[in-house]
């Protein structure tokens, strides 16, 4: 219930977030690199089943030989979509599923949470994260499975992101994003929000809350490189106690720079609470940061952290949605070449299925525009 005493709490934070000036950690680019224009959206129905399993609780998808990869979020029914995705133009025109597997009967499967947060298509199998569970002393892994959900490996992490390591994830703010490097030598991955002792979750003023952006080499099988990205603040007022802002997904785009989704979401605007971003961020300048434990220590204080920028703001196309909703968007990938040799953009939602309201199916199709 919201008191008088809580709301005179979001006032004042609220009237803090305008009045206070700070310098954020993460820098911004000198040079716009990219454009981002929307093609078109295209909602698959609430309940939708499939070979008798609900299709909801999208968190990460991929693209490869004309067909979506889907993984949900559910830890008591985790599974894997695939679907052919026809494009006419520009413009989404069928989505026509041909499978769906269930991760299940495998030790590895069974001792850890399945909180399946991005999926990639890796040779003849799949790369997974999940954020495990922290409460319950579960740590985040990154695995392998094949085509047909067989388990084949997991990959060593840095002790800071397990349970009970030399620093401490938070819970359901692990590994959210997850990309194939383009030189196929290692994946790269990155925690949703910051590490406990790296610094502070977002709030509605400034913070340093700085993401780790790690990248796993599979020849020497541990993480080489590492570089910091500070998250956005909260901007949207929340009319409940409840905000949170944490990075969603990654994609390498070249050596140094990728795109990455930031999400937020404030509590009390009911379908209207999602601000989402899609910036360029750049790693070039950056400090490697892979051994270093703990960022808010006082060796730390002079990391270069990665530079950002702003490349599209999901609400600049609110109205060209579908009941004007930008829904909880959480997957991205790239999708097929355009008719004029520009890549595409999809991007998938987490309708969280429907269990805080009504919410979306929503798969948006962008295009990937150079400068």
């Amino acid at each position: 219930m919201l008191t008088a005493s809580h709301l005179t709490q979001l006032l004042k934070l609220s009237a803090f977030a305008f009045l206070i000036t700070s310098c954020s950690t993460t820098k911004a680019l000198d040079d716009k690199l990219y454009e981002v224009q929307f093609l078109d959206e295209y909602i698959i129905p609430s309940n939708f089943k499939f070979q008798n399993e609900t299709y909801g609780g999208v968190s990460g998808v991929d693209y490869a030989k004309g067909e979506l990869l889907m993984v949900n979020d559910s830890p008591s029914n985790p599974l894997i979509f695939r679907a052919r995705l026809n494009l006419d133009g520009f413009r989404l025109d069928t989505l026509e599923f041909k499978s769906v597997i269930r991760l299940q009967n495998n030790t590895f499967f069974r001792k850890n949470a399945l909180d399946m947060e991005s999926i990639r298509y890796d040779g003849g199998g799949y790369l997974i994260s999940t954020e495990g569970s922290i409460n319950s002393n579960l740590s985040p892994r990154i695995f392998k499975v094949s085509k047909t959900a067989e388990f084949i490996e997991s990959y060593l992490l840095p002790d800071y992101f397990l349970v009970n390591g030399n620093n401490q994830p938070r819970h359901n703010g692990v590994f959210e994003g997850l990309s194939n490097s383009i030189n196929s030598s290692g994946f790269w991955f990155a925690n949703e929000l910051p590490l406990e002792k790296d610094g502070k979750s977002p709030k509605l003023y400034n913070t340093n809350s700085p993401i780790r952006l790690s990248f796993f080499d599979k020849e020497e099988k541990k993480v080489t490189r590492q570089y910091a990205m500070d998250l956005d603040r909260i901007t949207k007022f929340p009319l409940l106690p409840f905000a949170i802002n944490g990075l969603t997904e990654i994609l390498q785009v070249t050596e140094n720079s990728f795109l990455v989704l930031e999400r937020s979401y404030s509590a009390g605007h009911k379908s209207q609470g999602n601000k989402v971003k899609l910036y360029l961020v750049d790693v070039s300048k950056a400090s490697d940061i892979h051994a270093i434990a703990k960022l808010e220590d006082a060796s730390s204080k002079d990391i270069i952290y990665a530079e950002k920028s702003l490349v599209f703001d999901f609400k600049s196309i609110k109205r060209k949605l579908t009941k004007g909703i930008v829904d909880n968007i959480e997957g991205l990938c790239f999708g097929p070449i355009l008719p004029n040799g520009n890549s595409s953009l999809i991007v998938v939602s987490d309708n969280n299925f429907n269990k805080f309201g009504t919410q979306l199916n929503q798969i948006i199709l962008l295009e990937l525009i150079p400068i």
